[in-house]
């Protein structure tokens, strides 16, 4: 399938896609990258910021990007994937086409529980593909989308597409898919609109397991005493919210501005994503080849709709919002991952969600669906089946 260049949503039912960039979008991209201007008045620069993202290292995947990188391999590679794509109306904006894969598990489908999987930015749906197969054989259905305006999904031309109408969109696929009950997992923007499906969707949301916790400090009575783990999670929150955010404020304001920069030039696009990529896992070994795939799958689509998220949700509404600070009533399971950029203590957890599983793992980072797969899988397993009644 060809990708859907102008965005707007078709009336066609659910439907296979196969990812097929056109050829003429290629050799721009490659003409782009032949007429790249990289900076050469701070080569020798001592100063900059400590995120890797630095002249040798943006040369050195410009490099490979000209010369190596086979985007037509990883599009025949994705294609592996059970990708389809099919119309969701949402209220008050219309007919949107979503993108998702939905990959079946390798046991009874009967006895299937169906989990919902939902990325943030400035991921992808590629990055539950390393884990697809622990949950699969574990008996899981796995459903994995591309969030409104990301990817091969459509966005709205209005105004005010919030976390909600991303958490109504997330429902209806599962729901025309055939699933009446199921449960979630989040991280990013994810964890946000899962505990939103959860508080709108409490009679099909079973159970919800989250890699990213962040909520304002409750007022406790009596001080809690925090594990030397907490610990570590509140100083890096303070570290990302102090030193980190600058993206968050800026895609918040200007994402239509930033946008422009970002569209058209694709080594621009590279060292957005490769900074967060590099300053928020855990010393993970990205590969040239991954770190441009993550790339074009928001350079080709262009990136300014998956940043109009920011500036659609703003700060005040996610932290005392009724859609985050109401109670989550169904089980909540926690894996806090050591470089998690916000995973708040389980004494603040506790007094807005139903703890039932908390994992602490001593590494891992943001991206902890591709960075360890492994870890998080055997989390949702254990704590999935531990609650799922069907």
């Amino acid at each position: 399938m060809m990708y859907p260049t102008d965005r707007r949503p078709s009336a066609a039912h659910r439907k296979e896609l196969k990812i097929k960039i056109p050829e003429s979008e290629l050799k721009l991209l490659q003409q782009k990258l032949e007429l790249t201007r990289l900076p050469t008045n701070i080569t020798n620069s001592q100063w900059g910021e400590d995120n890797g993202v630095t002249i040798a290292k943006i040369n050195e995947l410009f490099d490979f990007w000209r010369t190596k990188y086979d985007w037509r391999a990883e599009e025949s590679r994705l294609n592996t994937l059970p990708q389809f794509q099919t119309p969701v109306e949402v209220a008050n904006f219309g007919t949107l086409d979503i993108h998702f894969m939905h990959s079946k598990s390798s046991s009874s489908t009967k006895d299937a529980i169906p989990l919902l999987f939902i990325h943030g930015w400035p991921g992808n749906f590629t990055e539950i593909e390393k884990a697809l197969p622990l949950l699969n054989e574990a008996g899981f259905d796995v459903v994995a989308p591309s969030l409104p305006g990301y990817g091969f999904s459509s966005y709205t031309d209005k105004p005010g597409f919030k976390k909600e109408q991303h958490a109504e969109v997330m429902h209806k696929v599962m729901t025309k898919l055939g699933y009446s009950s199921y449960v979630v997992q989040g991280g990013d923007w994810g964890s946000w609109i899962t505990r939103c499906i959860a508080h709108l969707y409490p009679s099909h949301v079973k159970a919800i397991h989250l890699n990213m916790l962040e909520m304002p400090e409750p007022e406790f009575d009596q001080q809690p005493t925090y594990t030397p783990s907490e610990k570590a999670h509140l100083e890096r929150r303070t570290w990302f919210h102090e030193k980190q955010s600058a993206y968050l404020h800026l895609q918040g304001t200007k994402p239509r501005t930033l946008g422009f920069a970002l569209h058209d030039s694709p080594i621009g696009m590279l060292a957005w994503m490769c900074d967060k990529l590099f300053t928020w896992s855990d010393v993970y070994p990205w590969t040239p080849t991954e770190l441009i795939t993550f790339t074009l799958l928001h350079y080709f689509p262009g990136p300014t709709t998956s940043m109009q998220m920011y500036f659609e949700n703003d700060s005040e509404s996610l932290l005392f919002g009724e859609g985050v600070s109401k109670y989550v009533e169904q089980p909540v399971g926690i894996s806090a991952f050591a470089k998690e950029l916000v995973i708040v203590p389980r004494s603040w957890a506790e007094t807005r969600n139903n703890i039932r599983f908390w994992e602490e793992h001593e590494s891992g980072g943001h991206f902890a669906a591709h960075e360890r797969p492994e870890e998080l899988a055997g989390d949702m397993i254990e704590f999935f089946r531990s609650v799922w009644k069907g």
